[in-house]
């Protein structure tokens, strides 16, 4: 994560999330949307605007999360498309610092497999990856993404979730472990919530705050000190 610096306004941000969302269908349902302040021992240091579509495709239905994260003059917009567990179908990143970009990544998924392409540094690298079912896609700097990861049930209280992270060349997996339950304050209103305590191993781990509904109301990285709370009670 990046040291404090210029925060991008809350109404730009929003505005320019909306540039990447296509106009909804009547058959398209947003399944969460709403926005994060990030902040490190208590200093703000960024903000992320998301929306998570469920739309038709196949005769079936897909995911589709879009996002836009600011952190000073960075700005990380990814796309990502999923099937209805959360399963990636395509990836697409892209971090600017100004008007530079300075990293862009690109997946697809086939047969089992994940290829990505990532520029980075006037270098390019290209990994494929074994997806195994219930695979899921996460970034580090980015927190909208652990929808999927807590989306499927705990049985028992804790669940297995295979991750994959094509940024850091990361294909591993998390546990999920419902750690209690506690109320949250969000947006001037308090929420009852379901703790959960993700682990990645190896990597990092999350504590994720969630509704009844599954939707992430905050995300916690204690070894950083970094906590991204949602701004709006869920609509």
């Amino acid at each position: 994560m990046p040291s404090p610096l210029r925060v991008l306004p809350r109404a730009v941000l929003a505005g320019a999330l909306l540039l990447h969302v296509p106009p909804l269908a009547a058959q398209v349902v947003t399944v969460d949307e709403g926005s994060f302040t990030v902040s490190r021992g208590g200093a703000t240091i960024g903000r992320e605007e998301f929306r998570i579509l469920r739309q038709p495709a196949g005769g079936g239905s897909e995911l589709v999360a879009r996002a836009l994260a600011a952190y000073g003059d960075r700005r990380i917009a990814p796309t990502l498309r999923t099937d209805a567990d959360g399963r990636p179908l395509g990836y697409r990143l892209e971090v600017r610092a100004g008007r530079t970009v300075t990293e862009r990544l690109s997946g697809e998924a086939t047969r089992g497999h994940f290829a990505s392409q990532l520029q980075r540094g006037g270098g390019e690298s290209s990994r494929e990856y074994l997806v195994s079912d219930g695979t899921v896609v996460v970034d580090d700097e980015l927190f909208h993404q652990l929808w999927f990861v807590v989306l499927r049930p705990r049985a028992g209280g804790t669940t297995t979730v295979p991750i994959l992270a094509p940024r850091r060349d990361a294909n591993g997996a998390a546990t999920v472990r419902e750690a209690g339950r506690e109320r949250v304050a969000i947006g001037g209103a308090t929420l009852d919530a379901v703790r959960l305590d993700v682990a990645e191993q190896p990597g990092r781990r999350w504590t994720v705050w969630v509704d009844a509904g599954g939707r992430l109301l905050r995300v916690a990285l204690p070894a950083d000190g970094i906590v991204a709370q949602r701004d709006d009670p869920p609509r």
